[in-house]
């Protein structure tokens, strides 16, 4: 039987940093720096969908999005040895999550959080819901961002930080159509960009502190810092 994810809100107690991986195309920058390797030395490393393809042995790994599994890289989550966290939609499919744990979306709207409210997380993206997922975790302190852009990279017009690996490192689709197009994509921001403002008045409530390490984000809600200057804030 699946258990809840609050479990494991205490199971890293003196661990105060949390690192999230998105998928957006400043994660493949992010990956090519040598402070990208010490992530873990500095605190939890929650990856998001196909972030986990930059970083294998993530601490967490969060999804709502069932569509993932018609990816090759959901080969890559089950032979990870990360705890992973989905939705409660995604019990139809328990041959496939044995072993994860379930989150049941919150029942108020994108753009309210209930600082009270137990066992529930945002769900407009897999993004928000680690975000949610992290604040509520005992003892966080400073929550980074990373790969979350809403935006496309200037110079090659990618969304995704794979499209810049070599051709037989990026995933692929296993026989059926998944990836969203961009102005599909567009259209989720707005209510991400409602969920982060809402997160952002709950993480205060916590004492909890967030930065974007994408200069170019354009999700403007949270402090953002090069991540060169993570270190400085650690």
């Amino acid at each position: 039987m699946n258990k809840s994810y609050t479990e494991l809100l205490n199971k890293f107690e003196d661990k105060e940093n949390i690192f999230i991986l998105g998928a957006g195309h400043s994660l493949f920058f992010n990956s090519q720096n040598s402070l990208f390797l010490k992530l873990k030395d500095y605190g939890i490393v929650i990856c998001v969908n196909s972030a986990i393809i930059a970083e294998t042995e993530p601490d967490y790994f969060i999804s709502n999005d069932h569509l993932i599994t018609f990816w090759d890289y959901w080969q890559v989550v089950l032979n990870s040895k990360c705890i992973k966290i989905v939705r409660n939609s995604w019990l139809k499919y328990k041959d496939k999550i044995k072993d994860f744990y379930i989150f049941f979306p919150r029942n108020t709207s994108e753009d309210i959080v209930d600082f009270e409210e137990k066992g529930k997380l945002c769900y407009c993206s897999s993004v928000v819901t680690a975000l949610d997922f992290s604040i509520q975790c005992e003892n966080t302190s400073k929550i980074f961002l990373l790969g979350v852009d809403q935006c496309l990279d200037k110079e090659t017009q990618y969304h995704h930080f794979w499209q810049s690996l070599p051709r037989d490192k990026q995933p692929r689709e296993l026989g059926k159509k998944v990836l969203t197009s961009w102005e599909q994509q567009k259209k989720v921001f707005k209510y991400n960009n409602m969920a982060y403002k809402a997160l952002k008045k709950f993480a205060e409530y916590k004492n909890v502190e967030i930065y974007n390490c994408n200069k170019n984000s354009k999700v403007e809600i949270f402090l953002k810092i090069k991540f060169e200057e993570i270190e400085k804030y650690l």
